[in-house]
């Protein structure tokens, strides 16, 4: 693992760190080379159950790529290096982005790749690609455009305004603006939320939204009604009855 990359682990939550606070956790290619790995360690993980991807600091979540290398890579090296951000998505466990500051660029990237988005009030969002006579090469494009929609994903990124967290979440960018000083409890609190659900179905679900959401209606409806016959099978599909039924917390092992 690199000096600008680190996990920590409390209990089932992995937390990410990018920890490149003098240049404001902007992300070298050796960085994003990295998340693959990372998400593929954690997703085997039993013993995770909830992944958060956070900026060390308080001044960035990572507000992009290091500029100064993009001009040293070929074509060919960028026609790839977005599909590393897309770890998080792949990911089959939740994964949270917890932000406080810039996230911009790549950053913004990282973040939408995620399945949760919580930011401080002080936080700023931008995809200033447009100004450097380039576009968001990371799923950035897409993301954006399934989450805000055309009208607004258009303004945001033609003009490659900023926009503050209030708007971000009025969009539905992020999923939740919180104090600057709440950060810290609200992510805990809904890590811990999904920590407590059953893994197997969490991981079902993921699946099912992300896959559904680009499918025909009848394929997506199709593979929830797969998928809900599926969990029948597993442990924690009966232990969530039960436990419902005899009026105790269910024990979830995840199989």
């Amino acid at each position: 693992m690199s000096e600008f990359l680190r996990v920590e682990r409390t209990g089932p939550v992995a937390t990410i760190w990018i920890d490149r606070q003098a240049k404001m956790n902007t992300m070298t290619v050796a960085m994003r080379e990295e998340f693959p790995g990372l998400f593929r360690d954690l997703d085997a993980d039993a013993a995770v159950r909830v992944v958060v991807v956070r900026g060390a600091g308080g001044k960035a979540f990572s507000a992009g790529g290091d500029l100064a290398e993009f001009l040293t890579l070929a074509p060919a090296d960028l026609e790839q290096w977005g599909d590393t951000l897309t770890a998080a998505e792949r990911c089959r466990k939740p994964v949270i982005a917890a932000i406080d500051g810039y996230a911009m660029g790549a950053g913004l990237e990282l973040a939408l790749a995620c399945d949760l988005r919580i930011a401080t009030r002080r936080s700023e969002f931008a995809f200033p690609e447009i100004r450097l006579g380039m576009i968001p090469g990371s799923g950035g494009t897409q993301r954006a455009l399934r989450l805000i929609g055309m009208t607004r994903a258009k303004l945001f990124m033609l003009t490659g305004q900023r926009i503050s967290a209030e708007r971000a979440e009025a969009w539905g960018l992020i999923t939740q603006v919180v104090p600057d000083d709440g950060l810290d409890a609200a992510v805990q609190a809904l890590a811990g939320e999904l920590a407590a659900r059953a893994p197997l179905a969490l991981r079902t679900l993921k699946m099912v939204l992300n896959r559904g959401a680009d499918a025909p209606l009848e394929t997506a409806l199709e593979l929830e009604r797969k998928s809900y016959a599926w969990l029948r099978a597993t442990h924690d599909y009966e232990e969530g009855v039960k436990s419902f039924l005899e009026k105790r917390p269910p024990k979830y092992l995840g199989r």
